[in-house]
């Protein structure tokens, strides 16, 4: 089983002692409905944590039941003590957020494996404009399109907070996930790896220096469109944690 840092652990623990039958109840039917509305989304931060704590054993069968090693199993499933770890740094306060545990419905589906430093998905590609979602969020050449039609399988790329990019790490990682992977999900003939991540911003290269571990994993891809979004939301939120209010009270690191 996984750990969380024993400060969370015992309290975790306490808070499951109080109320068992709430939380046993909470977990039986915690993402049934559609994605928003799943009930753990309900609850407070602190019943979200407890109610994966109850999770956890029956979401480690399924993954046992894909062929996943402990080793695997373990790595993946430690994305919720990560996950609690940020939100504790974040807030001062032990728990998941809403956002987290829709986030997790990944793994309570066994439908994402780590391996090394990455995570991988079973997805289909989904094009980010006005014919494949809705939004003209990306513009994509038909030629792409073509090339990997909308809703063929592929295996989406994750990059947990802090993985190691390191060359060796990277290339050991996808490696294993061709070679793994189809035998998790037989029927998931994925035809390409995807990401969508800032991370892969052509313009970092002139940011960072050519050692970057962060322009060696993007290297590894073809960059195939990018977000229409000037303020860089996402790259802001996952380096600094949130916006400040002006460029100079960003930390300087």
């Amino acid at each position: 089983m996984i750990t969380f840092e024993l400060c969370i652990q015992k309290k975790i623990e306490a808070e499951y002692c109080k109320r068992k039958k709430f939380y046993q109840r909470e977990a039986e039917r915690a993402y049934t409905g559609e994605i928003h509305t799943f009930p753990i989304c309900n609850r407070t931060p602190m019943e979200r944590l407890v109610i994966w704590y109850c999770l956890l054993p029956e979401i480690q069968k399924a993954y046992q039941k894909l062929g996943s090693s402990e080793k695997i199993t373990m790595d993946t499933l430690a994305e919720i003590p990560r996950l609690s770890e940020i939100y504790y740094q974040k807030t001062g306060k032990i728990g998941l957020s809403k956002e987290n545990v829709i986030w997790l419905r990944h793994i309570y589906h066994a439908q994402l494996v780590q391996i090394g430093p990455l995570q991988y998905q079973k997805f289909y590609m989904i094009y980010l404009d006005k014919e494949g979602c809705g939004e003209e969020y990306m513009s994509f050449s038909q030629a792409q399109k073509e090339k990997l039609p909308q809703g063929t399988p592929v295996w989406n790329v994750h990059i947990p907070q802090n993985a190691d990019l390191t060359a060796v790490s990277l290339k050991t990682s996808i490696d294993t996930a061709k070679r793994i992977l189809p035998n998790f999900f037989p029927d998931h003939h994925a035809k390409a790896f995807v990401c969508y991540s800032w991370l892969l911003y052509p313009d970092l290269r002139e940011l960072l220096s050519k050692s970057s571990r962060i322009l060696s994993f993007a290297s590894e891809f073809e960059i195939i469109a990018s977000i229409k979004d000037p303020f860089g939301s996402d790259a802001v939120r996952r380096i600094y944690g949130k916006r400040y209010p002006r460029k100079d009270m960003y930390p300087a690191r």
